[in-house]
C-alpha cells in the first residue's frame, strides 16, 4: 500500500536486523530496521529526487501496515512509540524482556547499531531484500553509511 504523504519511496527495500544489549537490563534482544536500495526517491522541496545510494531510514513515523507486520513478526518489541521533535509517534524498537525503548538516536547514530563505525560491526548486521514497493514518512535518512557493502545478505 503507498503512503499518501509519503517522502521516500522504493520499488524494494531492506529489511537489517542485528542482536543488541540493552542498557537497561543487560539481556540480549533482536532489533530491526529499515533501509532502501540505490535509485530510491526521496521527496525533497516538493519535487522527487533519485538517490544513487543505498539509505538507511529512521524515526519513520509512518508505514504500509504489510511492512509494519513483517517487522513485528521479526522482532516482536518493534511497535509505534511517543514521538520526539516533530513526531507524534514514530516505530521504533523496544527491549522484549524491559520494554525498553531502543532511541533510534541509539541505534543510528551511536557505534554498535545499524551504522558500522568498522567492517566487524557491519558483519554482525543481517540484510534481506524485499523485493515489493515501499513508501515511508521518515524524519531520518542516512545516505551512503559507511560499510553498507560488508553487511550480509541473506
Amino acid at each position: 500500500m503507498h503512503i499518501p504523504e509519503a517522502n521516500v519511496r522504493s520499488p524494494s527495500y531492506y529489511i537489517a536486523q542485528k542482536q543488541v544489549q540493552c542498557a537497561r537490563c543487560g539481556q540480549r534482544g533482536r532489533v530491526v530496521a529499515l533501509a532502501l536500495p540505490p535509485n530510491h526517491e526521496m521527496l525533497v522541496d516538493g519535487r522527487w529526487q533519485t538517490a544513487g545510494a543505498n539509505a538507511f531510514l529512521f524515526y519513520v513515523a509512518d508505514l504500509p501496515r504489510a511492512v509494519s507486520r513483517r517487522l513485528i513478526a521479526l522482532s516482536p518489541g518493534f511497535g509505534l512509540a511517543r514521538g520526539e521533535g516533530q513526531l507524534d509517534s514514530y516505530w521504533a524498537n523496544h527491549c522484549k524482556h524491559c520494554h525498553r525503548i531502543f532511541s533510534d538516536d541509539e541505534l543510528h547514530c551511536e557505534p554498535g547499531g545499524f551504522m558500522p563505525t568498522q567492517a566487524e560491526e557491519a558483519e554482525s548486521i543481517q540484510l534481506s531484500h524485499v523485493r515489493q514497493g515501499f513508501s515511508a514518512i521518515a524524519a531520518g535518512y542516512a545516505l551512503d553509511p559507511e560499510f553498507f557493502g560488508l553487511i550480509k545478505k541473506g
